[in-house]
């Protein structure tokens, strides 16, 4: 009993002597901060784990006051967050730190718009940033045959609008056409394709091209589009045969030339690096100006039986629309490498200018407009400034990829004087953030996609890449592959001058409006990620889109995109603090409010409070 007494009377003084009670909860203010006093014996050793939560001080010695810090980046759209922290040193247990956040609720109207088109753009939806894929186009079981003389057209065929042009019905379009082809007495043979109504290409990996939604190319079709444009690529060369590029390059004989071999064929011999989805000149050509439809498509593409191994649609590039062709240069060779004076020829020669190359003469017969440049050099170059030069006095527009060493470096052509440098955005929700390996700095021109292959921002199962044509060596077929880089980004750049340019601008007119309606991202006005800002086609064609959906987006200590509902409301949850709100109708659907879109802006103060309404916006045309 003696023995039992003692051991009582030690714990009652081990209750009393002030061991550690450790805190189990703390609640955050709205505004994400919140501390907590930490009442311990002097000589106790204590650390908290930290994890999102930033803690200061994470662990010490004895007492301590300490703050708490909850992250705004990524932060969920909920009443309120919680953290479960360890207690550790001669501690133990958790502590669970609970956010609350403020429920921000507010509806979106019209000034002037008439009723129809409010309805119209609150019942609107955006469509996923993957469209739901077309099933592929079926092989083509008929061919259209031109004969001399149309008596020697089988009697099984019939006419198609002449008696020359004659239908004839197959179960194997390959082998007639091949047959037709070498027969003497047939002018021309073809697949009896398909047809679309005008509007959004149908081709079988449009939906993938997500570039083409955020910059708006996607309504370049609704542009008057009349105009002939040259784009010279100044690159690897091309895939001649690449059946997305067929109609739409000029050829050895109009112009194309290869200053690596000194010839008249830049068809890109292969490249070394990645001989599966390889030549770097083909995909950023197909980016400019891949075609929309069918495709005819090379013997290589046919299984035995008759059925395509290749795609028949494939991809669209922004040009599709319109009468541009791309003029292929080779300046770089199976290791993408090349000299300051090819690539300062090349540009010379792009723009009509007389170049001597190869102990001859050399003058273009199709000068290019634009002139794009997806390569570069960390030094700098007079040659290549000087060409650069020249050929903008000759009336050419040279676009020129910034680099992609994600630093502030200049990078050469694109760092030259009269030289559109391009940098590369990713395809983050709302506003597209600069890519990690984009340049940035003061010769930064624009911004366009150039992606991120890491990245998948849509859940789509497909990389957040530059989908484009490319060219398998070791099968020898074209295929198309993501590929990412201010390469990328540069050649839309290109592409979307020659659309203004083929909508009746000179060059210069193309860029300044180009320019001038870019979208503003990043600091107000002109920053070194996005120049003057990211391209938007439909404000530069000017042109009129129906009604797109409210969008509102809040920027301050969180950043939150929101679509309304059909009545215009929208709510969603955010930390207290001060931000400004934006709030446009969506018409070129792309989920950004773009320059030349209705809009409303404001500036306000979320109080730390469960829940604060906002006043209407009304929007108006800017």
């Amino acid at each position: 009993m003696r023995r039992s007494w003692l051991l009582l009377m030690l714990l009652l003084a081990a209750c009393s002597s002030g061991l550690p009670q450790v805190p189990g909860q703390l609640r955050l203010g709205y505004d994400g901060r919140g501390g907590l006093n930490l009442t311990v014996p002097a000589g106790t050793v204590w650390s908290l784990s930290t994890g999102e939560l930033q803690v200061s001080p994470p662990q010490g010695i004895g007492p301590a006051a300490i703050g708490f810090t909850a992250p705004a980046d990524s932060l969920p759209d909920q009443p309120q967050v919680v953290y479960q922290l360890a207690w550790g040193g001669d501690l133990s247990g958790e502590l669970t730190v609970t956010w609350p956040l403020v429920r921000v609720e507010g509806s979106v109207n019209e000034a002037v718009a008439s009723a129809g088109v409010q309805a119209a753009a609150k019942a609107a939806t955006i469509p996923a940033a993957s469209l739901p894929e077309p099933a592929s186009a079926a092989a083509p079981q008929r061919v259209l045959v031109r004969y001399k003389d149309p008596a020697f057209a089988p009697q099984s065929s019939r006419a198609a609008g002449s008696n020359r042009v004659r239908i004839i019905e197959t179960t194997n379009p390959r082998e007639l056409l091949e047959r037709l082809r070498s027969d003497p007495n047939v002018v021309w043979a073809e697949p009896d394709g398909v047809v679309h109504a005008l509007g959004e290409p149908s081709d079988q990996y449009y939906p993938l091209e997500w570039h083409l939604r955020k910059t708006g190319a996607r309504w370049a079709y609704l542009a008057s589009l009349s105009a002939p444009v040259t784009v010279a690529v100044i690159d690897t060369g091309v895939r001649y045969d690449h059946p997305d590029l067929a109609g739409r390059l000029w050829n050895p004989g109009e112009g194309a030339y290869d200053f690596v071999e000194g010839d008249t064929d830049p068809t890109d011999p292969g490249d070394s690096h990645n001989s599966a989805m390889g030549s770097h000149g083909t995909h950023v050509t197909g980016i400019v100006t891949a075609k929309s439809g069918v495709n005819s498509l090379p013997p290589q593409c046919y299984d035995d039986q008759g059925n395509p191994i290749c795609s028949l649609s494939g991809v669209v590039g922004l040009t599709w629309p319109a009468n541009v062709k791309v003029l292929p240069l080779r300046v770089l060779d199976e290791n993408g490498n090349g000299s300051f004076s090819t690539v300062a020829a090349a540009i010379r020669y792009a723009a009509g200018l007389s170049v001597q190359w190869s102990n001859q003469t050399l003058t273009n017969p199709h000068p290019a407009q634009v002139i794009n440049l997806s390569l570069g050099a960390a030094s700098s170059s007079s040659a290549i400034c000087d060409a650069v030069a020249d050929a903008r006095a000759a009336g050419s527009l040279v676009v020129a990829a910034a680099g992609n060493s994600g630093s502030s470096a200049y990078y050469y052509p694109a760092s030259c004087p009269g030289a559109i440098a391009v940098a590369a955005t990713d395809n983050s929700p709302g506003n597209p953030q600069p890519t990690w390996y984009s340049e940035h700095n003061d010769r930064v021109s624009i911004s366009a996609p150039g992606g991120d292959t890491r990245q998948d921002a849509d859940s789509d199962g497909y990389p957040d890449g530059v989908l484009s044509t490319t060219w398998n060596f070791q099968t020898n077929t074209p295929n198309y592959a993501f590929y990412m880089g201010t390469s990328q980004a540069s050649p839309q750049v290109a592409a979307a001058l020659a659309l203004l340019i083929a909508s009746g601008n000179t060059p210069q007119e193309a860029w300044d409006r180009l320019k001038n309606s870019s979208t503003d991202l990043g600091e107000p006005g002109y920053d070194e990620y996005y120049g003057f800002g990211f391209i938007n086609l439909p404000a530069a064609l000017a042109l009129t889109l129906p009604p797109g959906p409210y969008r509102v987006h809040f920027s301050g200590p969180a950043e939150r995109w929101l679509q309304t509902d059909a009545d215009g409301r929208f709510g969603t949850y955010l930390p207290s603090g001060r931000y400004q709100l934006i709030a446009c109708r969506d018409d070129s659907q792309n989920g950004l409010c773009d320059t030349g879109e209705a809009r409303a802006a404001t500036n306000l103060t979320v109080p730390p409070r469960r829940l604060f309404s906002v006043p209407e916006l009304t929007l108006a045309q800017h």
